[in-house]
């Protein structure tokens, strides 16, 4: 199977943009040029978006290329719970429980069953892949405040039960419990929706002049860093932490 270069390009991208934004919040742990009220406001939020939302959709994208979902999604998920593990351990006042990575691994690992039901929907007709593609950003859309107690938007809430917001278990689904914290959160819900956004999108490409042509395009050195973004991910934190801990001295 050729490799899509443009996707290792447009994942080397985000790649950048999270190491970036991870060295500003370094920086901000240090205590160096970075206040809370930067980190904390609408710019740097709509920057942190604009990292994760194409990592996941891309991850959904990529589902149906690859060869071993059920090894891709362990190693994730595995690796998500190494990082948990060592900050509750090392770092608890910026641990990491739930992150972007626990998330991706659980979700690849949930669409192999799910890959099975939709099988039959997602690969007939363009048509359908299309619908498929739109209901499951409505649903992203729809759920995307979950993890703040209600569904829809502010001008037509559903506001869910609080009972709903207990434990870690439907902290993991999305229902937040309000004692919970964790410096890096993504719940299934509604990311999952994402996700599967990117998974109907690789059927509406699948196949298309747009696939053959353009996808196979990339810029050199950006797609390596696309085409090796786990070890990346994991390694980046610890050389930018030791560099500001140098710095800070």
């Amino acid at each position: 199977m050729k490799r899509y270069e443009l996707i290792d390009t447009l994942r080397g991208l985000a790649v950048i943009n999270m190491i970036g934004f991870h060295a500003c919040w370094i920086m901000n742990f240090f205590g160096i040029a970075v206040t809370n009220e930067v980190l904390y406001g609408r710019a740097f939020m709509v920057w942190e978006r604009f990292i994760c939302i194409p990592f996941i959709v891309i991850a959904g994208y990529c589902f149906s290329l690859s060869r071993r979902p059920l090894k891709n999604g362990l190693t994730v998920f595995g690796t998500g719970l190494v990082i948990t593990v060592a900050t509750c351990l090392f770092l608890p006042d910026i641990r990491i429980v739930f992150g972007v990575l626990t998330c991706i691994g659980s979700m690849t690992l949930l669409m192999i069953p799910f890959d099975r039901l939709l099988k039959g929907f997602s690969e007939g007709t363009r048509t359908a892949a299309c619908v498929g593609l739109i209901i499951s950003l409505m649903l992203f859309l729809a759920a995307y405040k979950i993890n703040d107690g209600y569904l829809g938007f502010s001008a037509a809430k559903l506001m869910l039960p609080q009972t709903l917001y207990r434990g870690y278990a439907s902290t993991f689904i999305g229902f937040k419990d309000p004692s919970f914290y964790s410096a890096d959160y993504f719940s299934l819900i509604p990311w999952l929706f994402l996700y599967m956004s990117g998974y109907f999108l690789h059927k509406v490409i699948r196949g298309s002049e747009f696939e053959g042509k353009v996808l196979i395009h990339g810029i050199p050195g950006i797609n390596i860093i696309g085409k090796h973004s786990l070890p990346i991910y994991v390694i980046h934190p610890i050389v930018l932490f030791i560099i500001f801990w140098f710095f800070r001295q």
